[in-house]
């Protein structure tokens, strides 16, 4: 029945997008007002937070390109990028007179982004990372032109858009990569062969540049899809290997130095804004140790991964992979949020129940760009914690929902094994 609580139907999705719309709209002009009130308080903090290291990423990165020689300086920490990043920022480089030989200590970096060509260098490589994912935004949004442009203004005006552009992380360019890959190749027939393997080409920049991406080629695999897999894979290792030999330093110290600093930068699981092991979460439950949580990480790595295969639902199946991305990196930031940006849009292409509004609080909880803190038993709770209990309590609802399905899949082909062996006998 139409009226039916459980039912699907478009206009249940109507409503929940306007209720959508609604609860952002609340979230960022409160924040809105509350940053004009005071634009030196809390509410600064999710754009422009250091006034001395604006555009810090994208400055740092192309400090370490100086040179082509980004492994042998510097903080070991810090050189976490594989070699395409640097080759990519490279011409950026020569915009600003740099001396590495200052060390991270040095002025350079600083003083840069107070000279006009390295800012336009800057806000050219943001704009265009920029206009490449919300176009693949815009072709994956299936509803009529004033509903896309509402969502894709929401989430260009979200706590994680303002963010990244703060920080100019090159998260932007990897999501852009990222959903173009799910655009082209995430569907039941591939187009031409061009098409495909420009698919499989973005999957593997996205891979190189944030490696955790590379989950995403399960969706080949699903599908039975060995050759554009061998095809993603190789191309991925040619995109990793081969700006090796770009680095003016010999290849095996490069590689060495980029695998410590990589193992370096992960360790610092207590500092992550989200996943399991967050200080706040451990507060939560009464201080449980980081090992733990981290094993309760990989559990539900494990499950989304798998569960990604079982769910009927396009946007669910996206938001398995994209949660891990988020959860289980020990230092995910707040632009690596992005990662949901896909699945929020995928999610208003559907039929959808009353019962989904649950998502929908999730998603304007998540995009939401209102900065408070608020204190549990000695525990502080702030947006951004508040953002993780959203994203670790929908990753256990798309689990849960992807065990139904296998379980109702399984009795599903045990029927209809059923039933084919009925009828051969009764022939």
């Amino acid at each position: 029945m139409k009226n039916n609580f459980l039912s699907k139907d478009i206009k249940v999705t109507n409503r929940l997008f306007v209720v959508f719309v609604f609860l952002f709209a609340v979230f960022f002009f409160a924040w809105l007002f509350l940053l004009l009130k005071d634009p030196g308080g809390s509410q600064r903090g999710i754009l422009f937070i250091d006034s001395d290291d604006f555009f810090m990423d994208w400055f740092n990165t192309v400090y370490y390109a100086v040179g082509r020689i980004p492994y042998s300086w510097g903080v070991a920490e810090d050189r976490n990028y594989l070699p395409i990043i640097y080759m990519i920022l490279y011409p950026f480089s020569k915009l600003y007179p740099y001396d590495i030989s200052e060390g991270m200590t040095g002025s350079g970096r600083y003083d840069a982004r107070y000279e006009q060509l390295p800012i336009v260098g800057a806000v050219v490589f943001i704009i265009g990372s920029y206009l490449f994912l919300f176009y693949v935004l815009y072709r994956s949004c299936k509803r009529k032109e004033f509903v896309r442009l509402i969502l894709l203004s929401i989430l260009f005006l979200s706590g994680v858009s303002l963010n990244s552009i703060d920080r100019m992380n090159i998260q932007v360019l990897t999501s852009a990569f990222l959903f173009a890959f799910v655009y082209l190749c995430d569907r039941e027939q591939l187009p031409e062969r061009f098409k495909t393997f420009l698919g499989l080409l973005c999957l593997a920049f996205s891979a190189v540049f944030k490696l955790f991406p590379a989950i995403f080629g399960i969706l080949l695999l699903y599908k039975k899809r060995w050759k554009e897999a061998a095809v993603a894979v190789i191309l991925g290792m040619v995109l990793a290997i081969l700006p090796f030999l770009w680095v003016n330093e010999p290849f095996l110290d490069s590689v060495s130095a980029y695998i410590s600093g990589t193992s370096q930068h992960s360790s610092y699981m207590t500092i992550a804004d989200f996943g399991f092991s967050t200080p706040m979460i451990r507060g939560l439950l009464g201080g449980v140790s980081v090992d733990f949580m981290q094993i309760v990480a990989v559990i539900m790595l494990i499950l989304s991964v798998a569960g990604s295969g079982f769910v009927r639902s396009g946007w669910k199946r996206i938001a398995l992979l994209s949660l891990p991305l988020i959860l289980t990196s020990g230092q995910s930031g707040y632009y690596c949020l992005m990662f949901m940006f896909l699945p929020i849009v995928l999610f208003f292409n559907e039929e959808h129940i009353r019962l989904d509004v649950l998502y929908v609080f999730i998603f304007a909880i998540i995009l939401s760009p209102l900065q408070r803190t608020a204190y549990i038993n000695g525990v502080a709770i702030s947006a951004k914690g508040v953002i993780n209990i959203s994203l670790i309590l929908l990753n256990i609802v798309l689990v849960a929902d992807a065990v139904i399905c296998m379980v109702y899949t399984d009795r599903r082909k045990q029927l209809d094994s059923t039933i084919r062996d009925g009828t051969l006998r009764e022939r």
